[in-house]
């Protein structure tokens, strides 16, 4: 699955290099929508997997960016996305040190394993915006949405943990899904746009799965998401 979306991700920005190289007009904007980054935490492994829920309605709101090119006057290709990835080292175990009659001198300290965090967002898709005269320029499209996070906790000081590769405990999460949008741009003197839209309708498909060891099977949940008239987003950009 990470291939999967790293690959969609590269396909995306190469994308949006070839639309720009053919000097074709250039949208750039900031969004305020809900937040698709995910989380997943593998030194917290519950009992029974159980994948987050993709709606909306469950998301707090987070800024984003989002870029864009016209192909005409009319059609607009446009594409956005985060990264982040986080590693903590470990350290191995320190024994405690007592003296000869037994009396502890130095406290001792337990292992701490490497940790890793990689979770990415991204989404991809078209315009198409018909000219209407006047300030105000509906638009309808489609998106291309996806995330993914990667969590993992490896004790390369433990010998047991040198079963699949070392990986002794990981979680992972990701969805995927579409959504036909609808929205308006409101053009300000000096291409400044300020704008609104929102899903009319979507789908998404999460899923998430967890290992507690090396050798065991995941163990696995997923959720299906389907939403009408949702996802209201906020938009401030330029056309260049």
């Amino acid at each position: 699955m990470k291939r999967l979306l790293s690959v969609v991700v590269l396909s995306m920005f190469a994308m949006a290099g070839t639309v720009v190289a053919q000097d074709s007009p250039i949208y750039l904007g900031v969004t305020l929508g809900y937040n698709n980054f995910l989380n997943a935490n593998a030194a917290n492994i519950p009992a029974a997997a159980e994948a987050a829920s993709p709606s909306w309605t469950d998301k707090g709101a987070v800024l984003g960016f989002e870029a864009g090119a016209y192909l005409a006057p009319e059609i607009r290709v446009i594409a956005g996305g985060g990264f982040n990835r986080t590693v903590k080292p470990g350290h191995a175990y320190s024994p405690a040190i007592y003296d000869n009659a037994g009396n502890l001198l130095v406290a001792g300290y337990g292992e701490t394993p490497n940790r890793k965090n990689m979770n990415y967002m991204f989404f991809v898709g078209g315009d198409f915006c018909p000219s209407m005269g006047g300030n105000v320029r509906p638009y309808a499209g489609a998106r291309f949405r996806g995330a993914y996070c990667l969590n993992t906790e490896k004790y390369v000081f433990d010998k047991a943990a040198d079963i699949e590769n070392s990986e002794k405990k990981f979680a992972e999460t990701w969805n995927l899904g579409g959504a036909i949008v609808f929205g308006a741009d409101y053009s300000f003197n000096g291409g400044l746009i300020i704008g609104c839209q929102f899903d009319l309708f979507s789908y998404t498909y999460a899923a998430v799965q967890y290992k507690s060891q090396g050798g065991v099977k995941p163990n696995a949940g997923k959720c299906n998401s389907i939403g009408f008239i949702a996802a209201p987003t906020l938009r401030v950009g330029f056309n260049f």
